[in-house]
């Protein structure tokens, strides 16, 4: 796998291509503002340790900037809350997971929608290698660790390595020994149960019973055939103007007046040099500095200067 990796070749790709991508960027980003301000992003924000301030990723709808690792963490974590039980929210999660890798190793748009693209043809290449058979978040964790090895120019024995430290190569299989991956997969399982009740004290007890319905309704749904298997699937709904839709989430969390240049950019992504203007402005309105109160002085206390001014 990490041999079919490392050679893969990308093909030309028509403006179809690229437009397609670019429509899957501004749906994910949408989903995931829309997600920013949800309950479970909200807990992982407020729990000691994650996402720590001092990084260059942003967490899209704040002013925090973390490490790539934790932004992916929290904004894959909102594009699926805000992809309302959509069988295609990992897809969303894949796309978002990357940005905060390109902007932290000052990557441009283009080598961005490159790496979605690479990522998402490469996962749907090497699906059928999987053993057990990989679910929606396999083949999301499967094309993130692809692109962000070629994005981090990973020779194939390290590829190799980060297959099976992220679970992928092995999934569904226990840790055998003491080695870096067993070690790896063993702590972050551990974390993961850790951050789980940290996160369940953290929310209210409304907000967990949704989640749990949201779960069981959720149960032995998905997507079929051959879309499935495409990471850069992130549809809207049948009939909805993407600008609407988009203009509708991102007002969840972003200051009106943001939207509309915040969806250009993204509608030219790949012709953006430095992602950090892309990230401004998905911040959030508490990094702006708020407006100073014009405060005047009493009436008669406030003497005129002197003009020679005359009209």
């Amino acid at each position: 796998m990490a041999e079919r990796i490392s050679a893969y070749d990308p093909q030309p790709r028509d403006a179809k291509a690229v437009g397609r991508a670019r429509a899957a960027v501004i749906t994910a980003f949408g989903r995931t503002l829309s997600g920013a301000p949800d309950a479970i992003t909200k807990a992982l924000l407020a729990t000691p340790g994650v996402a720590v301030s001092g990084g260059s990723s942003l967490v899209f709808g704040t002013e925090r900037r973390t490490s790539a690792v934790d932004a992916a963490l929290i904004n894959a974590a909102a594009a699926v809350a805000g992809s309302t039980a959509s069988p295609d929210a990992a897809n969303g999660a894949f796309v978002v997971s990357l940005f905060g890798l390109c902007e932290e190793r000052g990557k441009t748009g283009q080598e961005f929608i490159d790496a979605l693209i690479a990522g998402a043809e490469i996962s749907r290449s090497l699906a059928p290698a999987l053993s057990p058979p990989a679910g929606q978040l396999g083949l999301a964790l499967l094309g993130s660790v692809a692109a962000a090895g070629r994005l981090l120019g990973l020779s194939p024995s390290k590829i190799a390595a980060a297959l099976l430290m992220a679970g992928v190569a092995n999934a569904g299989t226990p840790a055998a020994g003491q080695g870096g991956p067993e070690a790896l997969m063993v702590g972050q399982s551990l974390r993961n149960g850790l951050l789980a009740a940290l996160l369940a004290e953290a929310m209210d007890e409304a907000s967990c019973n949704q989640m749990i319905e949201a779960e069981q309704c959720a149960a032995g749904g998905g997507l079929l055939g051959a879309e499935a298997l495409d990471l850069l699937a992130v549809p809207s709904p049948p009939g909805a103007d993407l600008w609407d839709q988009f203009d509708q989430q991102a007002g969840a969390i972003l200051p009106r007046d943001d939207i509309a240049p915040l969806f250009e950019r993204l509608e030219t992504i790949d012709k953006v040099k430095d992602l950090t203007t892309v990230s401004r402005l998905l911040q959030g309105r508490g990094a702006r500095a708020t407006p100073k109160k014009v405060v005047f002085a009493p009436r008669g206390t406030h003497e005129p200067e002197e003009t020679n001014w005359v009209p």
